[in-house]
């Protein structure tokens, strides 16, 4: 098994790894190697969610999410969900609880999603990155589900987090 560069992004790369298959001994496949990813579900002490409404380049529109974003090189996953929790929503935490984790696309890419429940919010000012465009919601569970119910919440991150929550530990 060999990569071979095709881009270097400022975040990720794009490389081709040649690997054998069944049928062919030179199969190339190209992939994303990222360094990683967090989604925070931030929780009030009234049990609504934080959520953004945060314009994507990619999808040409504006998304519901939950905040989320890309690791920096060598930094925790843990870490991580603090910084972003307060540069894309303002709101810092007294708890940073792990979730669950997985495979945004691993038919793409290696990029591994770290779920984080973060609880005992206060507000603060946003921190936003230059390029970014992102507004803060709050919503209860029953509009969170019916969002995702129709097709409002439509990000793969944010409907999973959120079901997983809801799912198995919130209905415990």
């Amino acid at each position: 098994m060999s990569d071979i560069l095709l881009h270097r992004g400022a975040r990720w790369d794009l490389v081709a790894r040649e690997e054998p298959s069944r049928g062919n001994p030179d199969h190339r496949r190209e992939l994303v190697i990222h360094p990683g990813s967090v989604v925070i579900l931030p929780l009030l002490d009234d049990d609504r969610v934080v959520l953004i409404r945060n314009e994507r380049v990619s999808a040409g529109r504006a998304l519901i999410e939950l905040p989320a974003g890309t690791r920096n090189p060598s930094e925790l996953p843990y870490d991580c969900a603090l910084r972003e929790l307060t540069e894309e929503t303002g709101y810092r935490c007294e708890a940073l609880t792990p979730l669950t984790r997985f495979f945004i696309a691993p038919g793409v890419t290696d990029e591994e999603m770290h779920v984080f429940v973060a609880k005992g919010l206060s507000p603060g000012p946003q921190r936003l990155e230059d390029d970014e465009r992102i507004t803060v919601l709050l919503a209860s569970w029953s509009e969170c589900l019916a969002m995702i119910q129709r097709g409002q919440i439509e990000d793969a991150k944010s409907v999973a987090a959120l079901l997983h929550y809801v799912t198995f530990v919130r209905s415990r």
